[in-house]
């Protein structure tokens, strides 16, 4: 019998589908986001979709449409969009990328490829507090 994957959290444990190739859904890459950043005690902000007559939607005010997928605060805040090994970056979320990088932010788009490499757990190590 196959176990399934489980990353520690706070809280407890979290059963996650055993697929962690380059083939790892947005979902599944944000699962693992947003666990990691639980372990490293970082804030971090995900606004989800909800269905309505209209289809999905993001109940936002102002200027959201195509804000980036996370918001993340350790000792630096990091903008991230997910997306998935064949995910396109939509156009009101490259003008979101490209403001926010013109404000200086720190803003980049992090793919399962990114995961398997190590990048977005370096990148996430990087802004922990030391507490």
């Amino acid at each position: 019998m196959k176990r399934a994957n489980r990353i520690s959290v706070v809280g407890g444990p979290r059963i996650v589908k055993p697929r962690f190739g380059e083939d790892m859904s947005e979902d599944e890459l944000k699962v693992n986001v947003l666990d990691a950043c639980k372990l490293l005690r970082l804030r971090v902000a995900h606004f989800r979709p909800a269905r309505t007559e209209k289809g999905w939607r993001t109940p936002v005010e102002g200027d959201g449409a195509g804000f980036l997928d996370l918001v993340i605060v350790g000792v630096d805040v990091l903008y991230r969009e997910l997306k998935s090994r064949e995910g396109r970056i939509e156009p009101d979320q490259q003008l979101w990328i490209d403001d926010l990088k013109a404000a200086g932010a720190n803003v980049d788009v992090w793919r399962p490829v990114d995961w398997m490499s190590g990048r977005i757990q370096r990148e996430l190590t990087v802004i922990r507090r030391r507490r």
